[in-house]
């Protein structure tokens, strides 16, 4: 009966909690020995929207779960030695000033080191260490557009999209629409695999024969055509292109950003404490 009350209040806490009063939000769930536990530390374990059913069993679940802990905690109080004992505390100890250390120190690091990368700081890091960058397999930088094979403008698409001038960008762009596929920047570089998940028709297996400079190629199927052009290519073991890398690189720059300031600070949270005379150590 007491559990069927405590699960009553569960669910009218998780369909109208802001109405609840303190003292049922603190209602007692469980005891075990001197720990108890409340209703709202059962109600912050539960997912919003949940069904009734679903309330008792991940209530009644969470509620063994707590005890079982507590429990074996005093059974390893009784039974353990003092030494085990005192070993233990000192990890606890050495955990707990270690994560709230950690804690304040990200807070540090997200307030103080812009999470925004300079692309000069990028570049200049590219460029020192291109050889450290090199392919694992042939890449393509290329345009394409994919449209119906009956379309009546083929012909002057076909015509615009190998100009490629400014005024041909903007009448591609407003024919978009029109387009099964259209990727018409001269900047996005490929793998075989994102090639092959941003086009899916054009045949994959085919893709070492595009690798070539500044070519066009005119590739068709049963009801569509697709129009590639590739401004450039870099094969197997060859410098990545900066594109390519440009996102894992700002993670480095930022990394080594953020472990210089936690160096920094390592140092000077030592210093600041013995000017003020709040850290020395003895002879």
């Amino acid at each position: 009966m007491r559990f069927q009350i405590i699960l009553g209040l569960v669910i009218l806490c998780l369909t109208s909690c802001d109405q609840l009063t303190n003292v049922e939000q603190d209602a007692v769930v469980a005891r075990v020995g001197t720990q108890y536990l409340y209703l709202s530390d059962i109600v912050e374990q539960l997912p919003p929207n949940i069904s009734k059913d679903d309330s008792i069993l991940l209530s009644q679940n969470a509620i063994n779960i707590w005890a079982k802990k507590q429990l074996l905690y005093d059974q390893a109080v009784f039974n353990l030695d003092q030494s085990s004992q005192t070993a233990l505390n000192a990890l606890v100890e050495d955990y707990r000033l270690d994560l709230w250390g950690r804690t304040y120190k990200e807070s540090l690091v997200k307030s103080v080191i812009d999470t925004i990368v300079d692309t000069i700081l990028v570049q200049a890091y590219y460029k020192k260490n291109q050889s450290n960058f090199s392919l694992t397999e042939n890449v393509l930088q290329a345009r394409v557009i994919g449209l119906s094979k009956s379309a009546l403008n083929l012909t002057d698409v076909k015509f615009r999209f190998q100009r490629n001038q400014e005024e041909d960008k903007r009448y591609l762009d407003s024919l978009r629409i029109q387009f099964t596929s259209y990727q018409n920047k001269d900047s996005i570089w490929y793998t075989k695999r994102s090639f092959q998940e941003q086009f899916p028709s054009i045949p994959v297996l085919d893709f070492d024969n595009y690798l070539k400079k500044s070519q066009f190629f005119f590739i068709e199927d049963s009801f569509e055509v697709y129009l590639l052009w590739v401004s450039d290519y870099r094969l197997r073991n060859e410098y990545a292109p900066f594109q390519l890398v440009e996102n894992t690189i700002r993670k480095i720059v930022f990394n080594q950003s953020k472990l210089e300031f936690i160096k920094q600070f390592d140092q000077e949270i030592l210093q600041d404490a013995i000017q003020a005379n709040k850290f020395e150590i003895y002879p």
